[in-house]
């Protein structure tokens, strides 16, 4: 008998999965409970999660017309998921006291319940949402029983969970997930699956709080020097009282009150959230480490990052470069011959994207986006156009069988993923197809 059978992985599989390829797969367990160690990883897999988004994955979307709080008709929304996707998933914790209703209501359910360290549980929950932790031992116990009792009961396809051996067994841990929903995910979804399980995620432990604040920044006001935005208690949108750090030191402290009418009903009830510095007066530098918190917090405030991009010196307005979108494409038609061509943009117009290109799961290259294409400056795509790229992949013995995956680094953009290119050709096409109109 090998070793590896006699360890415990933390991974059950009560009743099998259904053959059906239609499936809705329910994430269920206690509020911070590791619910999101396997709504992410699912998301990463490759499975649609409605808005959810990280670090906490709950699409607020079908939760809210779950609990009736808003005025779209839950029915209404499962439908238009069943009709856009064959497999989607739904991450809610509330979704425990009501698991016959959801169970009735979804495609061809497929639960995946999650079990946490009661004590671990409640501690979190003391750290976060400031309770007892008595009362949250009881209160997660009482959740599980209603876990268990549903269990009893059902002949659903279901996967039990530990959070904890999730995070130490990461890849047995994917694999399952792989298996129980069905997937077929590119070794590159796996990976990043994988590299998405850790045991505390910074962004988790930030918005998950009770008492954090919510902020937001002028990024092109940053570049000038001037700090400009808007912060507030998330949980009350009370006041809070923000401090200003430079390079580790304490140098400002102000009330995040000033009002202002484009914030007013869009951002917080009365617009009474702004706040303006200025950092040049401060004595700071662009390559200076700026930071934002809220007074006698050790985190900085949820939204406000202080990012200048390597910036030397402050610009003056007619200098700041707008943000864009990252984005980019790749042409399809020349791909079949081998060659990989397109363009990408990064997040400012004065900085090329960086170009990764990754074979059969292995980063293989990494090629800056700056090869002229005048074409997309008449496009408005680009102000001078210096945003194209060229990889010859049949010089590098590249096959079209083999998986590639095109995206921007520093970024989530995935410009072309593919498990296998073109599995019907044998050797690349000599001539690009007739519908290929122009270079990219």
């Amino acid at each position: 008998m090998q070793l590896d059978s006699l360890i415990n992985k933390g991974v059950v599989l009560v009743n099998p999965s259904q053959q059906e390829p239609a499936k809705t797969i329910v994430v269920v367990g206690v509020a911070r409970g590791g619910t999101s160690i396997i709504a992410g990883s699912l998301s990463h897999l490759g499975v649609f999660m409605g808005n959810a988004c990280d670090p906490v994955y709950e699409d607020t979307r079908l939760s809210l017309a779950f609990e009736k709080k808003t005025k779209e008709k839950y029915e209404s929304v499962i439908a238009g998921y069943n009709q856009q996707h064959d497999t989607w998933a739904w991450k809610r914790p509330s979704t425990l006291h009501e698991l016959t209703r959801i169970a009735k209501k979804l495609r061809n359910p497929h639960f995946i319940f999650v079990f946490r360290d009661l004590l671990s549980v409640a501690n979190r929950n003391k750290i976060s949402m400031k309770l007892g932790v008595v009362g949250g031992l009881e209160a997660a116990l009482d959740d599980y029983k209603k876990v268990l009792r549903f269990l009893k009961k059902s002949t659903y396809p279901a996967l039990l969970v530990s959070s904890e051996k999730a995070v130490k067994h990461k890849q047995e841990f994917v694999n399952a997930l792989i298996d129980f929903s069905a997937l077929t995910p590119t070794q590159s979804q796996v990976d990043k699956a994988i590299s998405f399980i850790t045991p505390d995620p910074s962004e988790y432990l930030k918005v998950s709080r009770i008492d954090r604040a919510n902020g937001w920044i002028d990024e092109q006001k940053l570049q000038t020097g001037h700090l400009f935005g808007w912060a507030y208690q998330a949980h009350n949108k009370k006041t809070i009282e923000l401090s200003i750090y430079i390079n580790n030191v304490l140098v400002k402290t102000l009330p995040a009150s000033n009002f202002y009418a484009d914030f007013k009903g869009k951002v917080h009830p009365t617009g009474e959230c702004g706040f303006s510095v200025n950092l040049i007066e401060l004595g700071a530098k662009p390559s200076d480490l700026i930071e934002v918190k809220a007074k006698d917090d050790d985190v900085t405030v949820c939204g406000i990052d202080v990012d200048l991009n390597g910036l030397k010196t402050w610009l003056i307005p007619g200098q700041v470069q707008k943000q864009v979108k990252p984005r980019g494409v790749v042409n399809l038609a020349l791909l079949q011959k081998g060659l990989l061509r397109g363009w990408a943009v990064s997040h400012r117009h004065d900085l090329y994207a960086r170009v990764g290109i990754y074979i059969n799961g292995n980063k293989y290259a990494e090629i800056p986006a700056s090869i002229l294409r005048k074409t997309l400056i008449t496009a408005d795509i680009h102000p001078t156009g210096e945003c194209g790229y060229e990889f010859n992949l049949k010089q590098f013995n590249v096959k079209p069988d083999d998986e590639l995956e095109v995206k921007l680094e520093d970024s989530e953009v995935v410009l072309y993923s593919r498990k296998k290119m073109f599995p019907n050709l044998s050797s690349w096409s000599a001539k690009a197809p007739s519908n290929n109109k122009g270079k990219q």
